[in-house]
């Protein structure tokens, strides 16, 4: 029955990671073909003085812009043409893409690996990641669970750091 069990929560584990993959190369693919048309329809709402080009100032309100301008300005002329302006914020949309996805396949790695050890109730640990760092919460019956879960999750491949938020379960 032992084995019936672990056997089941490794099935389990190894599906949460492959979905996490697969989410990733959806996501990806959905950005890459990303209508350009938003792009080109945010660019023109920017361009107050209809000069098809954007200045510092006419990008202040976008956040990306404000602190990445001269990056986007490949051609160095103190504007961005509609073709920067799109390639910019394409490749910017992208790399955050991938971060939530890698994110997801680090959660998911992390809750299968909980699941996997005998010791924990992993089912009521919750796991959250963000920029590779992992977040722990929840409640757990033992101090060594607190500790064990933290083990865990620091020893998954791709965890920077944890942030253990788990609390001992009051009877």
């Amino acid at each position: 029955m032992k084995n019936n069990t672990h056997f089941k929560l490794t099935l389990l584990a190894a599906g949460l990671v492959a979905s996490s993959g697969s989410t990733l190369a959806f996501a990806l693919d959905n950005v890459n073909g990303a209508d350009q048309s938003a792009y080109i329809t945010s660019f023109k709402a920017l361009d107050i003085d209809n000069s098809n080009s954007l200045t510092k100032s006419e990008v202040k309100s976008e956040e990306l812009f404000a602190k990445h301008f001269a990056a986007a300005d490949k051609n160095n002329d103190g504007t961005l043409d509609q073709e920067e302006y799109t390639n910019y914020k394409s490749q910017a949309e992208q790399k955050n893409v991938k971060r939530i996805a890698k994110d997801s396949v680090i959660t998911s790695k992390v809750k299968g690996n909980l699941l996997k050890d005998e010791g924990l109730k992993s089912l009521k640990v919750s796991v959250k990641t963000h920029q590779g760092v992992v977040l722990l919460s929840g409640f757990v019956e033992t101090k060594d669970q607190i500790q064990q879960a933290e083990k865990i999750a620091a020893a998954t491949e791709g965890v920077k750091s944890v942030k253990n938020g788990l609390v001992l379960k009051k009877d």
